[in-house]
């Protein structure tokens, strides 16, 4: 059977078609507002009946996206260079060495971060 023809977002654009859309319009006008006053200008302007919870969600997500903590990147394994087994084999030789020079765990931790700033 054939797939239909998509008929475009226009619901998804119009507050009166998407609830989401309809909390984050009456955010925006009133940021520090509650969620039982967020759900009665909702319901008021917009006529949906949504719940609190549906407002805690929205602004969650809101707050998701803009909160500055820096997101996980996905990298290619190939490009770090801890790639391989042998690579891991040899990069705990080095600690190993690097823990019989410095004396104790605090030493070389105390001297990685001092190279690490």
């Amino acid at each position: 059977m054939a797939k239909k023809a998509a008929t475009g977002n226009k619901d998804r654009q119009d507050p009166r078609q998407n609830k989401s859309l309809a909390i984050r319009t009456v955010l925006k006008r009133m940021p520090t507002a509650k969620a039982a006053d967020v759900v009665n200008a909702v319901k008021q302007e917009f006529g949906h009946s949504v719940h609190t919870n549906m407002v805690y969600m929205v602004k969650t997500k809101s707050n998701m996206a803009a909160d500055g903590r820096p997101r996980r990147r996905k990298t290619d394994p190939r490009a770090t260079p801890m790639a391989s087994a042998a690579a891991w084999v040899e990069a705990i030789k080095y600690a190993k060495a690097l823990l019989k020079a410095t004396g104790s765990i605090a030493n070389a931790t105390a001297l990685l971060e001092a190279l690490d700033k």
